[in-house]
């Protein structure tokens, strides 16, 4: 603690009684806000704010709902690394497919095996693609493939936790084909999104989806898991997800970061002057990674030989000038905005990688809320208007 009444983050955790996870929470939820982000230790707290959550107003009332109210034992996240049911992210990348990495989520070794759509679904999947409205965005268009997946499964009402695991995969393989300029012919996902996002090489494809497979309790998770517990089918759960997740903040913030990144790679001092004039830079922040975000560093490493000099040596200089003075991490999102520069990707290539890789984790989600109570989602609204 120091003389000014600052707390790191672990002091905070400490000080309150509760898990570093569980402080990330508070933030991420405004119930906490940091006074700065430190390069070398992570976020600073004023002690008057933290004493506020013990002895203030909130003392006494119901905590707030945060990530630490949900168990989980799916994936752990820190503030430089990222593990699946203790597997870290880096040590899979090259060494185990997404469907080998959607089994370890899952906890289903079946979901190694591709879905393979009849020719019937793949006609309906595309006369309904064919019909919907020139610019048409990529999110809508996984949405409705969800709803052919969906429409078209005998099973789409049946909870048990093999029909949902194979849900799972049906919808992400639904998603993919809908892909502009997506295959239809592959055994893995991988070989589904390639020909959409060529040039990009097969093996950063591969890589992205590991990466993104899941995060913990996203808001597009909790979505899922909400609407498990309310009752609704696997596909509906999934649904509910591709909703939450269709935000620039959330799963889309990598077209966002295209749009700033490609001008600012050009003139990065220009960009540099304007991230801290208006005190934000798009794909530089993040509510939990206060040292680096390894999603990030491991896709930078595989397209660095793709990435001209000036283009690498102005995000790097980007990268050192941001952390030093805001203490913002450059996240994946950046990297996924630089594969779209680097190959000529189309804006969305990004969010297609993303959406597709994160049908993994919202179905392990999915499975493990089955286990909970149903409807135990239920928020407690403090009235505030007329009496």
């Amino acid at each position: 603690m120091s003389d000014e009444g600052e707390l790191t983050t672990a002091q905070v955790a400490d000080y309150l009684g509760v898990k570093v996870q569980t402080v990330y929470a508070y933030v991420s939820r405004g119930v906490l806000a940091p006074l700065r982000r430190d390069p070398a230790g992570g976020s600073i707290f004023a002690l008057a704010d933290v004493r506020e959550l013990v002895t203030g107003p909130r003392a006494g009332r119901r905590r707030p709902a945060t990530s630490e109210d949900v168990r989980t034992s799916i994936t752990e996240v820190g503030a430089g690394r990222l593990a699946y049911r203790g597997h870290d992210v880096r040590n899979l990348v090259g060494h185990a497919s997404f469907e080998e990495v959607r089994a370890l989520l899952t906890g289903h070794p079946e979901d190694v095996e591709p879905v393979r759509p009849t020719p019937s679904e793949e006609q309906h999947l595309a006369a309904l693609l064919a019909v919907l409205p020139p610019g048409t965005g990529l999110l809508d268009r996984l949405k409705h493939a969800v709803l052919v997946a969906r429409a078209t499964d005998p099973g789409r009402q049946d909870r048990r936790p093999g029909s949902v695991a194979h849900a799972g995969r049906r919808a992400a393989t639904f998603m993919a084909r809908a892909v502009p300029g997506a295959g239809t012919r592959g055994s893995s996902l991988g070989e589904l999104l390639h020909t959409a996002l060529e040039p990009c090489p097969g093996p950063v494809v591969d890589a992205g989806l590991v990466l993104l497979a899941d995060h913990d309790l996203a808001v597009s998770t909790t979505a899922v898991r909400v609407a498990v517990s309310s009752g609704a089918d696997p596909f509906s759960a999934l649904l509910a997800g591709l909703a939450a997740a269709d935000s620039p903040r959330h799963l889309t913030s990598s077209v966002q970061v295209v749009d700033w990144l490609g001008p600012a790679l050009t003139a990065p001092q220009e960009a540099l002057d304007g991230a801290l004039v208006a005190d934000r830079a798009p794909g530089f922040g993040h509510v939990v990674y206060t040292e680096q975000d390894p999603r990030a560093q491991v896709l930078l490493k595989l397209i660095r030989s793709d990435v001209g000099a000036q283009r690498w040596d102005a995000l790097r200089w980007l990268e050192a000038e941001l952390v030093d003075r805001r203490g913002w991490v450059l996240t994946v999102d950046v990297a996924l905005a630089l594969l779209v520069l680097t190959y000529r990707l189309p804006r969305w290539g990004g969010a297609a990688l993303f959406a597709c890789a994160r049908t993994a984790g919202w179905t392990a989600h999915a499975l493990e809320e089955l286990a909970e109570p149903g409807m135990r989602f239920r928020l407690r609204g403090v009235y505030s208007g007329p009496r």
